[in-house]
């Protein structure tokens, strides 16, 4: 059976976190609360438990290998990845940003 990944995932979650992690989140509001506590603490326990896992070896770094190459320079790729997770105000301030970069990452430009 294929594993769906939530549509908008960032790298050290999608490297850290799986739809099991995703569904035990998804249950603690419906939990007694006098077990949530305990219950989110397992889940971000396990969360640090595999990111020791990723980044124990230190040869491990996150970098956007699995992106399409592309001429688009680092500065804006992030920003456009960041949209995924703005609020309207923050988008606002972000294509701001984008459209500064963009005008400045010309030849010779700082971002590029």
């Amino acid at each position: 059976m294929e594993q769906e990944k939530p549509k908008h995932v960032n790298a050290l979650d999608a490297m850290v976190q799986d739809r099991q992690l995703q569904m035990m989140k998804t249950a603690v509001p419906y939990m007694n609360p006098s077990s949530q506590g305990i219950f989110a603490f397992f889940i971000k326990f396990m969360e640090l438990k595999r990111t020791m896992s990723v980044f124990g070896g230190g040869s491990n770094s996150i970098q956007m290998c699995s992106a399409p190459e592309t001429a688009e320079p680092l500065a804006i790729q992030l920003l456009s990845t960041m949209l995924d997770f703005s609020t309207e105000q923050e988008r606002e301030n972000i294509d701001m940003l984008l459209n500064y970069v963009q005008m400045f990452s010309g030849d010779g430009g700082l971002f590029t």
